[in-house]
């Protein structure tokens, strides 16, 4: 017999439950209990999700009775399948990622944009970080794990090849993940995947265990070019998840009814895990994304084909966007070197030439109401500022995901702090990697010497 908790989470979105099936038009949850034998649950699972044929009209979930083993079983290899707890039912429950250490495995590293590349998409496999959640980050070694020289046999005259004497970047380098893959589930399943948004606050999908991440290279570092060494077999020490997280359910609360997506550049990177968390609660989004040019999003590898496009033409974010469930009349383009023509299937009232602050301003001047609206920014922070004073203006709840240099990621360095404003009028300091990396725009401190200063490269300075 299902919790009583199910048949009234149900009934706040039009669900009708009759024994263990919840239907809703053409849609239908069936619910198994994590106490059956696994081999028996494994063969109803799979039937389903052969039966349904990808469309995900009709999905199951598993309930178990705690969520140690919710999480037991998340990380196990059941066919297609979502996940919830007694416990959960009856209080829901924010699940703290635990920090760990780690080798991840390199499957592919990439250029994104047009040659000399400046944009990589790295690839890897890391189980570690399956219960990551946005705006989580980790630390990522830029050189490879090598065999020590120690445990290889080589001769004297050959000490002087086998030791790299160049200088090597001894600190790790902070990362927010761009896209998670879940065993057994397509990349683009979000696009039809619509969960009642009650019961989706209970439910967790299967963990993820392969990522990536998006990086630019920058010419005068040491760090990021190297990464662009990385090839496929290299294994790269990490430690994550770290940061804390965002709990989307808290907007649901507060009565958001839709949330908006600005991105500038490479900071719209990390907003893709948070727009894929969004949507799996049912969230209306729409995102704005400004770039230099629209070339510089074009990916071409081999793995274009898994974003259900021509291979070899695919366009990172955009395409990544589409995957996640954004319907292509949400997604707004702005470049500020160039008029955008045609961008996939985005409608070309969405495309504009100038920076994506003025495109947002001049959104909300035209739009209709829309409900509470909560946004979420990151990019260069001279953009991020200029945010910050549009959507107070506007009356929009706005956080700011902040990218700073790290040395350990765990607050032992105080080498990122930022300077922020308390409730009673007074300035302080707090450290992005353990207090953030997501914030309250209204309480961040723009103008001060920790801040970066604006510049023409990022694209948000008056050009002479």
């Amino acid at each position: 017999m299902l919790p009583i908790q199910i048949n009234n989470l149900l009934a706040r979105d039009g669900w009708t439950l009759r024994d263990n099936e919840a239907r809703c038009g053409s849609r239908c949850i069936t619910f198994f209990s994590a106490n059956r034998a696994t081999a028996a649950l494994a063969k109803s699972l799979r039937a389903i999700a052969e039966q349904d044929a990808g469309r995900f009209r009709h999905i199951s979930v598993v309930i178990t009775t705690n969520v140690e083993q919710m999480n037991r079983l998340r990380a196990g290899k059941l066919p297609r399948v979502f996940f919830t707890s007694i416990v959960e039912l009856e209080s829901p429950v924010t699940t703290v990622p635990r920090v760990t250490s780690f080798t991840a495995k390199i499957i592919a590293n990439t250029p994104v944009g047009p040659t000399p590349p400046v944009h990589y998409r790295l690839v890897f496999d890391a189980p570690e970080l399956g219960d990551i959640l946005p705006p989580q980050f980790f630390m990522m070694d830029v050189l490879p794990v090598r065999t020590p020289l120690g445990s290889r046999a080589v001769r004297r005259a050959d000490w002087h090849d086998g030791v790299d004497w160049s200088p090597q970047p001894l600190l790790k380098r902070p990362f927010g993940l761009c896209r998670v893959y879940r065993p057994n589930f397509p990349v683009d399943y979000l696009k039809r995947l619509a969960l009642p948004p009650a019961l989706a606050a209970v439910l967790h999908p299967p963990a993820a265990t392969r990522f990536d991440l998006l990086y630019k290279v920058l010419p005068e570092g040491i760090g990021t070019p190297l990464l662009t060494k990385l090839r496929r077999g290299d294994k790269v020490h990490m430690v994550g998840p770290l940061g804390r997280t965002f709990d989307v359910r808290a907007l649901r609360a507060d009565g958001i009814e839709e949330v908006h997506i600005i991105g500038g550049g490479v900071g719209m990177a990390p907003l893709i895990l948070l727009v894929e968390e969004l949507r799996f609660h049912s969230f209306p989004v729409k995102v704005f994304l400004g770039m230099a040019t629209l070339e510089s999003l074009r990916y071409r590898d081999e793995l274009a084909a898994t974003f259900g496009e021509k291979s070899r033409d695919a366009y990172i974010y955009i395409d990544d966007l589409l995957a996640a469930g954004v319907a292509p009349a949400d997604i707004f383009l702005a470049c500020d070197r160039e008029q955008p023509r045609q961008a996939r299937r985005i409608p070309r009232e969405n495309l504009f030439h100038g920076l994506v602050p003025e495109q947002y301003r001049r959104f909300l001047a035209t739009r209709k109401s829309a409900g509470k609206t909560a946004a979420f920014t990151c990019g260069p922070n001279r953009m991020m500022e200029v945010m910050t004073e549009i959507c107070r203006e506007a009356n929009i709840l706005l956080k700011v995901l902040l990218e700073k240099r790290m040395g350990c990621g765990f607050g032992v360095c105080f080498s990122c702090v930022q300077k922020v404003r308390r409730v009673d009028g007074a300035t302080d300091y707090v450290r992005v990697c353990k207090d953030g990396p997501i914030f309250d725009a209204k309480d961040i401190v723009w103008k001060n010497d920790d801040s970066k200063q604006p510049s023409v490269n990022c694209g948000c300075a008056a050009r002479s």
